[in-house]
């Protein structure tokens, strides 16, 4: 099911239990709000809560496992970014009896709760499609893409949904007009550098359609289009409050980032404690709850974040 037909419990449950946080990455802009989200409704309900930081590292993720299994919790919300490191933590949470909900990445054995990400690349893709279509004419359209496989099949999704949606707009576009590029490092910095060196590598590139894992790097993107002054536009992933703050401060024309798909990070820690509260309680959950995804730009994104 989704967001919209899984009815929220956030009620004080019967019996207090103690819920464990991986968190995904302590520090990133769309991890904050899922973590001061979750830290509320712990008090709020009485629950004791317990936390350990992946650090968006493989390994930290399954010492993570580790020291949280450890500690004997009721219920733990598995917040790991790595796809390889999934089946590894999650042995250690079986092994333990321990139940668990992932987050945006699928985990063997674990409810899944957050984005339907190939659905959400091909809201980024249509509407980067309708850009082209309106300012192109879907003319020499390529498509650039920021992958990094480490993040697992969820990370992939984005970027085949994005480019089916181009397609679907645009129409089938050469092999050779799509392309990925590796950005592990998830920061901005790291995809100015790998965007630019693609840009002087790609010459012949005339319109260009962007998308990558999420609206940290798509801000690098966008800033290697305004320096090399290439006919390029990028869409986020996420609406955190990086992809926000880009959206607001300028219209497109001006800073190349076209808008951000949200997810409503800020919404995450209401579905994520409720499913552990119902599960405690023995109530039957989705084996996954999707979030629902709406692309928002400079004109509409003020409707939901002011």
């Amino acid at each position: 099911g989704d967001a919209g037909s899984y009815a929220l419990n956030l009620n004080k449950p019967g019996k207090t239990f103690t819920l464990a946080h991986m968190d995904g990455w302590a520090t990133n802009p769309f991890a904050i709000p899922i973590r001061k989200s979750i830290e509320k409704h712990a008090r709020d309900l009485g629950l004791k809560l317990i936390y350990c930081d992946a650090d968006f590292k493989p390994e930290k993720a399954i010492s993570c496992a580790e020291t949280l299994a450890n500690q004997k919790p009721d219920f733990v919300i598995a917040g790991n970014w790595q796809g390889g490191a999934a089946a590894a933590l999650m042995a250690i949470f079986d092994k333990a009896r321990i139940p668990a909900v992932s987050i945006d990445v699928a985990h063997p054995n674990a409810i899944f709760f957050g984005a339907n990400n190939y659905i959400s690349g091909v809201v980024a893709g249509r509407a980067a499609g309708e850009y082209a279509q309106k300012e192109w004419a879907c003319e020499d359209v390529w498509i650039f893409m920021g992958e990094n496989l480490e993040e697992g099949e969820a990370a992939d999704f984005r970027l085949s949904g994005f480019a089916d949606g181009v397609q679907e707009i645009c129409g089938a576009l050469p092999a050779e007009q799509i392309n990925r590029e590796r950005l592990s490092a998830g920061t901005g910095d790291q995809a100015i550098t790998v965007t630019t060196d693609w840009l002087t590598a790609n010459p012949q590139a005339t319109h260009i359609l962007s998308v990558t894992i999420d609206d940290e790097r798509a801000s690098g993107i966008a800033k290697a289009f305004v320096a090399t002054k290439r006919d390029g536009m990028v869409v986020g992933q996420g609406c955190d409050t990086v992809g926000i703050a880009i959206v607001k401060a300028a219209p497109s024309s001006e800073n190349r980032f076209l808008g951000c798909v949200a997810y409503f990070p800020e919404k995450y820690g209401d579905y994520l404690v409720s499913v552990a509260v119902d599960v405690m309680a023995g109530k039957p959950v989705p084996n996954e709850v999707h979030m629902e995804h709406t692309f928002l730009d400079n004109s509409t994104i003020g409707k939901y974040y002011k």
